[in-house]
C-alpha cells in the first residue's frame, strides 16, 4: 500500500470515528448544556496529549530517536495558529449556533456542502488541479445528505442560522487547508497539540461563563457515569485520535480527496443510531448513505 492510499484509509478513519461522536454527544447532551461538555472534551484531549507527548518524548526507538517527535521552538506560528482557531474553535462554535437556530435535518444539508468548499479551497489557495470526477462526485455526496437528512424532519431554517452554518461549512474546509500548509513544519502530534491547546483555554472560558462561575454546575455532571464514558470517547477517541489520524492524512492527500470524506460522518452517524439507539433506518437513507460510500469511493479511485 503507498502512502497515499495510507493517507486515505487515515483520513476516512477520522471521519468513521466522528461519526460516532453524535451517538456520545447526544448522550451526555442530557445531562449537561453544550458549552459544558465542549469544556470538558477539549480540557481531557488537551490533558491525553500532554501525556502522550511526555511518554513518547521518553521512549527510544531502535534507531535512538524518541517514539513521539516533538517540538514547536522556532517555528513559524501563523499557520498552525490559523488552523487552532479554524478547527476546533470557529467550527464547534458556528455549528453548535448553526444547529440551534435551524432543524438538525437543515444543518445536516448545509455541513454536507464542505466538500464542495474544500474543491473550492483546494483550487484558489492551494492551486491543485481539480479532476471533473471530483467535482461530479462532491456534489452527489451531498445529494445523498440531503436523501438522507430532509424525510423525517423537514427544513427549518433561519437567516442566523444559516450565517451560522455558513461559516461551519468554511471553517470546515479551511481545516484541510491549514494543516496541509501547516504540515510544512509542523508533524501531526503537534499541530493537534495546538488545536487542543486553543481549543481547551477557549471553551473552558466559555462554559465558566454561561454557567456564572458555578462550580456545582459545572462539577455535577462528573457524578454521572453515562457523561464520564462520553467524555472519554468524545476527547480520547474522537478528538485525539481522530485529529491524530485526519492531521497526518492530510500530508499526503490533497485537500479536495480529504474533504470529500467529511459526509462518510453522516452515514456512520446514521448506522450507530440505528444498532445502539434503535433508530428507524429509512429507504430513503439507505439510498442516501449509497450514494455518499459509491461518490466518496468512485472520487479517490485512480483508475
Amino acid at each position: 500500500m503507498n502512502i497515499h492510499s495510507k493517507g486515505l484509509l487515515a483520513v476516512a478513519a477520522g471521519n468513521v470515528i466522528f461519526g460516532f461522536s453524535f451517538l456520545f454527544s447526544r448522550l451526555a447532551l442530557n445531562i449537561t448544556i453544550p458549552a459544558v461538555l465542549v469544556a470538558y472534551r477539549f480540557l481531557v484531549a488537551f490533558a491525553v496529549m500532554n501525556i502522550l507527548v511526555l511518554i513518547g518524548r521518553n521512549i527510544r526507538k531502535k534507531d535512538g530517536n524518541p517514539l513521539v517527535e516533538f517540538s514547536l521552538k522556532g517555528k513559524p506560528l501563523k499557520n498552525v495558529l490559523l488552523l487552532a482557531l479554524f478547527q476546533p474553535v470557529l467550527y464547534f462554535f458556528c455549528e453548535t449556533y448553526g444547529i440551534f437556530y435551524t432543524s438538525s435535518a437543515f444543518s445536516g444539508t448545509i455541513i454536507s456542502i464542505i466538500p464542495i468548499m474544500g474543491i473550492v479551497f483546494d483550487k484558489i489557495l492551494m492551486h491543485s488541479e481539480i479532476r471533473k470526477k471530483q467535482i461530479v462526485c462532491a456534489f452527489v455526496s451531498v445529494a445523498g445528505v440531503i436523501v438522507t437528512t430532509l424525510g423525517a424532519q423537514g427544513m427549518k431554517s433561519s437567516i442566523i442560522g444559516v450565517l451560522f452554518l455558513g461559516g461551519a461549512v468554511c471553517f470546515g474546509a479551511l481545516f484541510y487547508v491549514f494543516s496541509k500548509k501547516s504540515a510544512e513544519h509542523y508533524n501531526a502530534i503537534e499541530r493537534t497539540y495546538i488545536m487542543f491547546a486553543g481549543a481547551s483555554a477557549v471553551f473552558i472560558a466559555v462554559a465558566l461563563v454561561q454557567c456564572k462561575g458555578n462550580r456545582g454546575f459545572i462539577l455535577e455532571p462528573l457524578g454521572s457515569g453515562t457523561f464520564v464514558i462520553a467524555v472519554i470517547y468524545l476527547a480520547v477517541i474522537s478528538s485525539v485520535a481522530a485529529f491524530i489520524f485526519q492531521n497526518w492524512g492530510n500530508n499526503y492527500v490533497s485537500v479536495s480527496e480529504a474533504t470529500l470524506f467529511a459526509n462518510l460522518t453522516t452515514v456512520i452517524s446514521i448506522l450507530a443510531g440505528v444498532i445502539f439507539l434503535h433508530e428507524a433506518f429509512t429507504i430513503q437513507q439507505i439510498i442516501g448513505a449509497i450514494a455518499i460510500l459509491i461518490s466518496v469511493y468512485i472520487a479517490n479511485v485512480r483508475r
